[in-house]
């Protein structure tokens, strides 16, 4: 029997293994039983098991081995975006030393970077965290910045500001938005785990001049500033990305208008290209800042008869990443928190009924084929985009964003995941990604996959514990009364069963 057969026979027991438990529980349907009512999870711990727990810190502790040993730069204390295997995938692997092409990093993982030792902290993985951290900070303190935002891309190595990930030397440099938010994040983050540090964390929050990169006339964040050139054409017009960890920044920072809130769209407006027409209604909101009336379209769409409102590109990583660090379960949960619930429940259901895979998640990753190109993924039928949304590669990384959020069901995809894909899991914990139908993984780990992992095993396992030190910064306050306004359009389900 070929390797194919093998993997299709393996796949083919977890499918019946899947459909056999919804059989058992009575509901072949448990994504839309899930979305009935208004329950969402605000604590992710009580409705895990001890042996899950106990599994779950165990991919904790072989993903911090990871992100603490060659995952970071000795010389700089940065950490890689990426780390390959220097064989096949197996229980046990090899990893490949860094070839110079490898050696950069960017805003958003150093951020995440910072999350991830406070995770490590939380979970009692490494009694050195705050030296960590304070390495981290140090290095941060000097490296080149505009208007206290960095640039891009950084070398590792050196430190050094580079113009692209193969090392060229900054000539005028891009700083981007959705970067330095995921950075602010993080140093918000540690801040606030490490008190002997915040002070050096806070003046660099502080030098942050969230007004440059707003475009007060439209009411929205540009992407980015080009030095020597200028703002990107592009906004961040949509509340439901990724990108709404900047607005949240930006709005915490105090130095732009909490309007910057009513300038994003829920869905697109029904008149623009995607691939559902949004449903919903318009509700009228009282700004807490300025007093003034915004109308808002709280639009949707419908996926197993569960209304959600979507992302762009069908991405978990979009929808759920920021909920790892923002609490925005308990802040939001008529709105934001049960949207991170629907948008769990619909790649689930996306997973069974749309591209009928055991495993389900899906977020940029790893192409397991070719050159390991990063790529987009996403459950296509959920997203805005009307082009090519590709479904056949899934992420372990999306697939633990979802734990905090629906912990049950989702645990149930990670040991799918496992038990159908056995070589995915090693010393370092999960590869990037797998190519479902043919069992073929991607021979790396992607640092923005894994301080994922982390982040929401730590979530799951100690009580949302990293979310609460965003909450007690003082960044939340000006952002609270905003995210606990609104009442989505999406409570209930479509129709009948």
């Amino acid at each position: 029997m070929n390797r194919a057969h093998r993997v299709a026979g393996a796949l083919a027991s977890v499918v019946a293994l899947v459909a056999a438990c919804a059989a058992a529980a009575g509901d072949p349907d448990p994504w839309a039983s899930a979305a009935a009512d208004d329950a969402i999870v605000v604590d992710p711990t009580p409705h895990l098991t001890a042996d899950q727990l106990s599994f779950l810190r165990e991919v904790g502790a072989r993903t911090w081995r990871l992100l603490s040993g060659p995952g970071v730069d000795p010389a700089t204390h940065l950490p890689l975006a990426s780390v390959m295997l220097a064989g096949a995938p197996a229980g046990t692997v090899d990893l490949a030393p860094a070839t110079p092409a490898q050696q950069y990093t960017n805003p958003s993982l150093i951020g995440n970077y910072l999350t991830a030792i406070v995770a490590a902290k939380d979970l009692g993985l490494d009694d050195q965290a705050q030296n960590r951290a304070a390495a981290v900070l140090a290095e941060i303190q000097q490296l080149a910045k505009y208007n206290g935002f960095l640039f891009r891309w950084y070398s590792t190595t050196t430190g050094q500001a580079i113009e692209t990930p193969q090392g060229r030397p900054i000539k005028n440099g891009y700083v981007s938005t959705v970067d330095n938010a995921w950075l602010a994040q993080g140093m918000i983050t540690a801040a606030q785990a490490f008190p002997a540090l915040s002070q050096g964390f806070q003046q660099l929050l502080a030098a942050m001049q969230w007004d440059f990169l707003y475009n007060a006339k439209a009411n929205v964040l540009y992407n980015g500033y080009q030095v020597g050139q200028g703002y990107s054409d592009s906004t961040y017009d949509n509340l439901y990305s990724g990108p709404r960890i900047a607005d949240y920044l930006a709005i915490g920072s105090g130095k732009v208008p909490g309007e910057l809130w009513w300038g994003l769209a829920r869905t697109p407006s029904s008149d623009h290209r995607q691939r559902q027409t949004p449903q919903g209604l318009n509700r009228t909101y009282t700004d807490p800042q300025n007093g003034k009336q915004y109308t808002i379209f709280e639009g949707h769409y419908v996926y197993d008869r569960i209304k959600f409102v979507p992302t762009f590109g069908g991405s978990m990583y979009q929808g759920l990443a920021p909920a790892m660090v923002v609490p925005e379960q308990t802040m939001a949960p008529q709105s934001l928190g049960m949207n991170n619930r629907n948008t769990a429940l619909t790649q689930g259901a996306y997973g069974q009924f749309g591209a009928k895979t055991p495993v389900w998640g899906w977020s940029a990753a790893t192409s397991p084929t070719g050159k390991q190109r990063y790529d987009n993924y996403g459950a296509t039928d959920l997203a805005i985009n009307q082009g090519d949304v590709p479904d056949d590669v899934t992420t372990p990384s999306a697939a633990f964003l979802a734990l905090p959020i629906i912990p049950e069901l989702a645990y149930a995809n990670i040991q799918n995941l496992v038990q159908a894909f056995p070589t995915i899991y090693n010393q370092y914990g999960l590869l990037d990604a797998v190519e479902v139908r043919t069992g073929k993984l991607a021979p790396r780990f992607m640092a923005i996959g894994q301080t994922a992992i982390l982040m929401a095993v730590d979530n799951a396992v100690d009580h949302d514990q990293l979310q609460g030190y965003f909450a007690a910064s003082p960044t939340a306050k000006a952002l609270t009364p905003y995210l606990a306004l609104e009442r989505y359009s999406i409570h209930g389900l479509v129709g009948p069963g």
